[in-house]
């Protein structure tokens, strides 16, 4: 009798595991939108720590009541990511990616990719072995599971929503280069938005078409 009670007891126990589904180790959408700039403000300062913290708070406000100022890059026919050329705007997905580090869906802070909507194309850095300015393109992803470094990007929510790329060592917070009126650096003759902290530079958003300039 007692051996047909453990083996009923296992047997309940092997159906049970069977029927709570494993969490799945791939990458997931958890935001969708379109990739954006937010000009004139918001801005990460990397020559003090304290004017950093000072600035982005401060320019996290302005994001809040001035919600329409954000500014969505394009995609010329190179497949390249321009701004300011009037060049068609695409739909992104943000995908947390759980075999990475970062992951805190509590507090909606994540390391994942970028993937173009509905297809397997990435957000993919094209120089990313090289030196700043790193310029985007949209490029076939790499792997689901532990996307490629040139593919990889943080979603903060320190401050708000805020997007960088992980960098080379795959540890950094990158986003695009601005000017002294903090205004997006572009490729002269190509309009691709540079990215790059050796000065100044300052986050993505990823912003629903309604809260687009």
């Amino acid at each position: 009798m007692q051996l047909s009670i453990t083996l009923l007891a296992l047997f309940a126990a092997a159906v049970s595991s069977a029927a709570v589904p494993r969490a799945s180790s791939k990458c997931h959408t958890v935001h969708t939108g379109y990739l954006a700039t937010f000009p004139g403000g918001m801005y990460y300062d990397l020559t003090s720590e304290l004017q950093c913290l000072e600035r982005t708070v401060n320019m996290s406000f302005t994001t809040t009541d001035n919600p329409s100022k954000w500014i969505a890059v394009g995609l010329n026919k190179k497949n390249q990511v321009t701004y300011g050329a009037g060049d068609p705007l695409f739909k992104v997905e943000y995908q947390a990616c759980p075999k990475l580090p970062e992951q805190k869906p509590s507090i909606d802070d994540y390391e994942g990719r970028i993937i173009v909507s509905g297809s397997s194309n990435c957000l993919t850095v094209s120089n990313s072995g090289g030196s700043a300015p790193f310029f985007l393109e949209v490029k076939k992803c790499g792997d689901n599971v532990i996307p490629p470094i040139s593919q990889r990007w943080e979603w903060g929510n320190d401050f708000g929503a805020v997007v960088f790329w992980r960098g080379n060592s795959g540890e950094e917070e990158i986003g695009y280069t601005i000017d002294d009126k903090s205004n997006p650096v572009t490729e002269s003759g190509t309009h691709r938005i540079e990215l790059g902290c050796d000065q100044s530079c300052a986050s993505f958003g990823i912003k629903p078409k309604s809260k687009l300039n």
